[in-house]
């Protein structure tokens, strides 16, 4: 056994060196994972409480790190029209905002985990309806809403964010249905759109 081993020294010990880097090489991998997962934002956009236009749009912070929302983007769908508003500052907001500014106000810090309650379809639809005059639309002549969540994360200097569409499907038999298109939340965190994205909060500034 002893002369075996001292016979191929050399190529137990090319093996073993080897096997370390191997090793080293996969713990250095993961470790990269690791930090390239803390510095990636993750947004949720989810449908909640029901699935009829009295359900709820929730926009929750999944990152590892605390994200400043600072906008909201919507766009609705109306036949071959689309309707783009922020809905941050739509409307003017009472003194009192409750227990839940953030969600009123529809910016704020978000912790991991936390979430903001941007409200029932239907009135998300309604507000931004009436903030644009459009009087003779009804919100069941809305076929799709589109949000656009625009945030701050880590130190960065561009904005990063998230979009998902719903689906509003107003001849169900049980009344309009909301149904998210895809089924996951669509990450903004391409250099390219997080510029488009910027360029997008620049506009309706």
């Amino acid at each position: 056994m002893w002369q075996w081993i001292s016979a191929h020294s050399a190529a137990i010990s090319i093996f073993f060196n080897f096997l370390m880097v191997v090793v080293w090489v996969t713990y250095l991998q993961l470790l990269l994972v690791q930090f390239r997962a803390t510095r990636r934002s993750s947004i949720l956009i989810t449908r909640a409480a029901g699935r009829g236009m009295r359900s709820r749009c929730l926009v929750t912070n999944m990152s590892s790190q605390p994200l400043y929302v600072t906008s909201l983007i919507g766009t609705l769908h109306v036949g071959d029209r689309q309707i783009e508003l922020p809905l941050t500052d739509l409307r003017d907001l009472p003194d009192d905002l409750g227990n839940d500014p953030r969600s009123k106000m529809g910016q704020g810090s978000l912790n991991t985990g936390q979430y903001l309650d941007i409200g029932h379809f239907h009135d998300i639809v309604d507000v931004m309806l009436a903030a644009n005059d459009e009087t003779e639309v009804e919100v069941t002549e809305v076929d799709q809403f589109d949000l656009t969540v625009v945030a701050f994360y880590s130190r960065e200097d561009l904005p990063v964010g998230a979009t998902r569409s719903f689906h509003f499907d107003h001849a169900a038999a049980k009344g309009s249905r909301v149904k998210p298109l895809g089924l996951s939340t669509d990450q903004i965190r391409q250099l390219r759109r997080r510029r488009a994205l910027l360029k997008q909060v620049e506009y309706h500034m």
